[in-house]
């Protein structure tokens, strides 16, 4: 994913591509919830992720 936001750009984090990215990752939404705690929890880890890298 970071290599996608390199050549792509930020608009390549938006929030709205978190489903399709967790659809080829773990086969759907559903099955990344039970894996990794929750839609709660892989929002915040996200949003998470994006904070820490713009802080660089």
């Amino acid at each position: 994913m970071l290599s996608q936001y390199v050549r792509e750009g930020v608009g390549e984090l938006d929030q709205a591509k978190l489903p399709d990215l967790l659809e080829l990752k773990y086969r759907g939404v559903a099955d990344a919830a039970a894996e990794l705690g929750g839609v709660a929890r892989i929002r915040d880890a996200f949003v998470g992720f994006q904070k820490h890298l713009y802080e660089r």
